[in-house]
C-alpha cells in the first residue's frame, strides 16, 4: 500500500490457517472496507484480508483490492472475452460498473481471500 496507508493496527492470524487459506503471512494485510458499493457480500465496516501476491500476474474473477485514479477501493472483477479486458463491478446494483476496462488503468493489489465483520 502506499505512505498514506498506514498500519492503524495489527491482528494475529495462526501461520497454519494462513497457509490453509493459500496465502503467505508476510504477504497479506487487512484492510477496512469504507462504503457499502459492495453490499451486501461486504458491508461498511467489515475487515478483508488482501493477498498481496495475488494481483495483476495472476488475474481471474474474483473480489480485489484496486487503485483507479489513485482512489482506493474493493470491487469485483470480471474477465471479459477480449484477452487483456475486464469489467470492475460493484456488487450493490446502485452503484455504477465500469466495463471493458484496459488493466494499464488500474493497479490491482491484491485478491480478497478472507472477511470478518462485528455482528451488531
Amino acid at each position: 500500500l502506499d505512505e498514506d496507508e498506514r498500519a492503524a493496527g495489527v491482528m494475529a492470524f495462526d501461520a497454519r490457517w494462513l497457509r490453509h487459506l493459500g496465502v503467505r503471512p508476510q504477504r497479506v494485510s487487512i484492510i477496512r472496507v469504507d462504503g457499502e458499493s459492495m453490499a451486501p457480500t461486504l458491508s461498511d465496516g467489515d475487515d478483508i484480508m488482501v493477498d498481496h501476491d495475488d494481483d495483476a500476474e495472476r488475474l481471474r474473477d474474483g473480489v480485489y483490492v484496486l487503485r483507479l485514479d489513485g482512489v482506493l477501493m474493493v470491487k469485483r472483477i470480471a474477465l471479459g472475452p477480449l484477452r487483456g479486458r475486464f469489467s470492475v463491478l460493484s456488487d450493490n446494483a446502485h452503484y455504477p460498473d465500469w466495463t471493458d476496462i484496459d488493466p494499464a488503468l488500474v493497479d490491482i493489489v491484491g485478491r480478497v481471500v478472507w472477511t470478518g465483520r462485528r455482528l451488531h
